[in-house]
């Protein structure tokens, strides 16, 4: 009887151990989620790596389409939230742009989307709105990207 005593109190002292460490790891992986948002919002400046693959867009306020904005350097969420916004974009046939806002031919753009750090948009054919997803995208495209994906898609198919 002392043994089964004794299992029952080392199961539950195990399952209580198991559950404080998922709680940590969760823990550990939203503040991850905050840091990468962060630097992200101040145009990536703590990013290691350097931007590569942009293109000059187009300013003008009749384009509808996915807005993408970024600096010169990207981390992993700011990499992650634009090629998953461009696969989505080539797969409902919807316009792309990659838009650099530290290159000065593009400060007009940014200026007219109110982008002064990496963001996401999107910018209706019908109502001309412009739908600013940046907050959703960035605490969604790594941690639950299917989520991300999801929003994205309804938001963009509201007005096809």
């Amino acid at each position: 009887m002392k043994n089964y005593l004794g299992l029952a109190v080392l199961a539950l002292a195990l399952s209580f151990g198991a559950c404080q460490s998922n709680a940590k790891k969760t823990e550990k992986v939203e503040e991850t989620a905050k840091v990468e948002e962060a630097a992200c919002k101040t145009e990536c400046s703590q990013c290691p790596s350097k931007c590569s693959d942009t293109k000059v867009a187009e300013s003008t306020t009749e384009t509808a389409g996915i807005y993408y904005f970024h600096g010169d350097r990207k981390c992993k969420t700011c990499k992650v939230v634009g090629s998953e916004a461009k696969k989505l974009a080539e797969k409902l046939n919807v316009k792309f742009f990659d838009v650099n806002i530290d290159q000065e031919e593009n400060k007009s753009l940014a200026k007219e989307f109110e982008a002064t750090g990496s963001s996401l948009m999107i910018k209706h054919a019908k109502s001309g709105k412009i739908e600013d997803l940046t907050t959703f995208a960035f605490r969604n495209a790594i941690n639950n990207p299917q989520a991300y994906l999801e929003k994205l898609e309804s938001t963009i198919k509201t007005e096809i």
